[in-house]
């Protein structure tokens, strides 16, 4: 028996009923959708960000002067507060790090505590949505129209010259 894990079904071999087919494709169309618009949030913030930096220095400045905005005729910058060093601390490093500093007695009540303090968390699946021209299946289906249009083609090409061979015989044959 073979093992079906991991294979895709298509549309082809599974048959859908017309509603889930529609809710496919505004899957779809809302996953492309929210790739476009991410791309452009994306190119925003990283604008957003070099003006930042730029405005904010002078924001800094000019509160040291005791002026906390400055003000276009569309809008109002504002310092809200001001910016400052705040010490952090790594808990896991640390506790690590004091594991190897103890007897091995402590050491396996605190190893102990760890193992008390782990959760689960359950990590849902995702779901990978594409255009069927994007993957494979679509590729070879563009591959074999382009090919037999080509192939159309010569036969065209050819089927007009061999009428043009057939008048020119024609003309031949009747003028002989």
């Amino acid at each position: 028996m073979e093992n079906n894990m991991g294979k895709e079904i298509t549309l082809w071999e599974f048959r859908l009923d017309t509603p889930i087919e529609k809710k496919i494709d505004e899957f779809g169309i809302l996953s492309d959708r929210i790739d476009m618009v991410k791309s452009e949030l994306e190119e925003m913030m990283n604008r957003y960000k070099v003006m930042e930096g730029e405005i904010r220095p002078v924001l800094e400045q000019l509160s040291i002067q005791n002026r906390k905005s400055i003000q276009t005729r569309m809008y109002l910058v504002t310092l809200k507060r001001m910016g400052y060093d705040r010490e952090n601390f790594k808990y896991k490093e640390s506790f690590e790090e004091s594991l190897t500093k103890v007897n091995q007695k402590t050491k396996k009540i605190l190893e102990e505590i760890i193992q008390s303090t782990k959760t689960i968390s359950r990590v849902v699946s995702t779901i990978g949505v594409q255009k069927i021209e994007e993957n494979g299946l679509g590729d070879l289906w563009k591959r074999l129209v382009k090919g037999f249009k080509l192939y159309f083609s010569v036969l065209k090409k050819n089927n007009s010259e061999l009428d043009g061979l057939n008048k020119l015989l024609g003309r031949i044959v009747g003028i002989s």
